[in-house]
């Protein structure tokens, strides 16, 4: 008898820890709960930290351009450089570091303005943001935590990419990331300075993203990055930005930088334009969604991929018209679930 109770209480005790690691493993909402890599800074707007608490640190987005105009450095090779399109001129935005923030997300889904979205995953209300531009019909990237000049090195536990990692725990966070925002249609860095220059880093970035649908941006916080070139050598559709709007929160700054961007648009037939997640800025792209430019053309991050490069597959692929733009990421997430385990 006393041995069947020592089974039974084997048996209560076993079925417990199940129970635990199930919550453990996939959370209240049936789901696995991956590890919130970064937190929001309470001193600034889209700063952000990891979860041991330590700050990374907000790199100057130009990197070592200080006049936040970034540029392919001279005599790099390209692979292959985007041809200069037309009719055009072509301007994108890109707005980054969404997920901090419910109020902001609104006020960016009102503006008439195209735009693409670029959410930092795992933060607060990174999935809000997603739902919001889903809802608008914006379409959005991956802002991929980066590792800059200067940080210490990260590890996997917060969800930072940084040299010095290995092939796996790369490839581990970017399923990651992709399988928490399953709508997003590209991906940029943020921040990154020290990551993109990293070529077998980004060899193994790179790999994995020719293996999904997303196209790539180069943030260029540095201009000894290696990101786009790579890229391209996969050939991943691939865009690099050239002017930081709100480097300065002025609105004056934002203004010469605006026209320093359509004075690039206008030489070189297309430009991508990178601002952040700040109510000034909000501000000053409503007045420029309210009263827009002539002579140009602005389009989102899809729309330019599809006009620089005429992949013939990225219309199978991505479709960039209204709430059809996630539709192509969500299928290829679903074929392929379980390399997202």
């Amino acid at each position: 008898m006393k041995h069947g109770n020592d089974l039974r209480g084997l048996a209560v005790g076993l079925c417990l820890l199940a129970a635990g690691a199930c919550v453990i493993l996939f959370g209240s909402g049936g789901r696995k709960t991956l590890p919130e890599p970064l937190r929001e800074e309470t001193a600034g707007p889209g700063a952000v930290r990891a979860e041991n608490g330590e700050h990374p640190g907000r790199e100057n987005p130009g990197g070592e351009n200080e006049d936040s105009v970034a540029v392919l450095p001279s005599g790099e090779k390209t692979e292959e450089a985007p041809r200069k399109p037309g009719p055009g001129p072509y301007v994108a935005i890109v707005i980054d570091d969404f997920g901090f923030s419910k109020a902001i997300t609104d006020g960016y889904g009102e503006l008439t303005l195209p735009l693409t979205w670029s959410i930092i995953p795992f933060q607060s209300h990174s999935l809000y943001a997603a739902g919001q531009a889903e809802k608008a019909g914006i379409p959005y990237m991956i802002h991929m935590p980066m590792g800059a000049g200067g940080d210490k090195k990260w590890d996997e536990k917060t969800g930072v990419i940084d040299s010095g990692m290995s092939a796996e725990t790369v490839t581990l966070l970017l399923r990651k990331a992709l399988a928490f925002l399953p709508g997003a249609l590209g991906m940029n860095n943020h921040r990154g300075s020290r990551a993109t220059r990293d070529e077998h880093l980004m060899e193994t970035v790179m790999t994995e993203l020719a293996s999904t649908s997303l196209f790539f941006l180069d943030s260029r916080t540095s201009s000894a990055s290696v990101a786009y070139n790579t890229a391209r050598t996969k050939g991943i559709p691939a865009a690099f930005c050239s002017v930081f709007l709100d480097h300065e929160p002025s609105e004056e700054f934002m203004e010469k930088q605006f026209q320093r961007g359509l004075d690039l648009a206008a030489k070189r037939g297309w430009v991508v334009m990178i601002a952040h997640t700040r109510q000034g800025t909000l501000d000053f792209l409503k007045k420029k969604s309210d009263s827009p430019p002539e002579k140009v053309t602005f389009v989102t991050m899809p729309e330019l991929m599809h006009i620089l490069w005429d992949r013939s597959d990225m219309s199978s692929r991505q479709s960039i018209s209204g709430r059809n733009v996630f539709k192509a990421g969500r299928r290829f997430r679903a074929a392929n679930e379980g390399d997202f385990s």
